[in-house]
């Protein structure tokens, strides 16, 4: 009996038939939606804190001010335009938070893909829902802050950098398409945060340890082409400190 209990289990999550395919996507709707509407809960009427005062009325200002505002502070401003044009449409209270909202169930979606990568469906979809019910991610998913946006650049690079490792190491295939995708979801990063770049350099330790020299080599060339792209932004670091 408890044999073909586990036997029923491991069908629901094997991803190699089309059964469990449809099954794992019906999970995986169910985990997103229930994310959906836990950070949904009192978007309106949740008070509203310094930070996201800050956020509103750096927003309202034009792209210049929000560029020189942002450089008199110490975060990038990638944010704040994406909620200055957030806010054409409304200025309600709700719907600015449902920019970060958005964001963070495509963040759980990318954290799907990446787990799905490193340990499976079955870890995937348990990560994911760990994710949709944690209280610290409900809070902040409901800021009128970068945090969800951070995230969101941050899975996107891990899970371009899993696949273009994957594709080459265990494929044998040229990756260029991937490699795009890590520069480019780590330069969002960096326009997005300051403290971004532990996150990026998280994995050249990891490949340190592993001692994967020619994965680092390319991902060092691919850290540069970030580098040279936030450029703008990282000469303005030295006068915030």
């Amino acid at each position: 009996m408890g044999g073909e209990a586990a036997k029923d289990l491991d069908d629901i999550f094997d991803s190699k038939t089309a059964m469990s395919q449809k099954r794992q996507n019906i999970l995986l709707l169910a985990i997103l939606a229930v994310s959906l509407v836990s950070r949904c809960i009192q978007l309106g009427t949740r008070g509203i804190q310094y930070d996201d005062a800050f956020s509103f009325f750096l927003a309202v200002r034009s792209l210049p001010e929000i560029v020189s505002g942002t450089a008199a502070d110490t975060i990038p401003p990638l944010y704040y335009f994406l909620l200055h044009f957030w806010m054409v449409v409304s200025r309600e209270l709700w719907f600015l938070r449902l920019l970060s909202v958005i964001l963070t169930i495509f963040s759980n979606l990318l954290l799907f893909a990446l787990v799905l990568e490193l340990a499976g469906a079955k870890a995937a979809l348990w990560a994911t829902l760990f994710a949709a019910i944690s209280p610290m991610q409900i809070y902040h998913a409901q800021d009128l802050r970068m945090y969800a946006l951070l995230e969101f650049f941050q899975l996107g690079y891990a899970f371009c950098l899993v696949k273009a490792w994957k594709i080459e190491q265990k494929i044998g295939k040229n990756a260029l398409g991937w490699w795009i995708g890590v520069v480019l979801f780590a330069v969002g990063a960096m326009y997005t945060h300051n403290l971004a770049v532990f996150g990026l350099v998280a994995a050249n330790v990891y490949l340190l340890f592993r001692r994967n020299w020619r994965l680092q080599f390319k991902l060092i060339l691919a850290q540069a082409v970030v580098g040279l792209f936030s450029f703008p932004w990282l000469i303005m670091i030295p006068g915030q400190l």
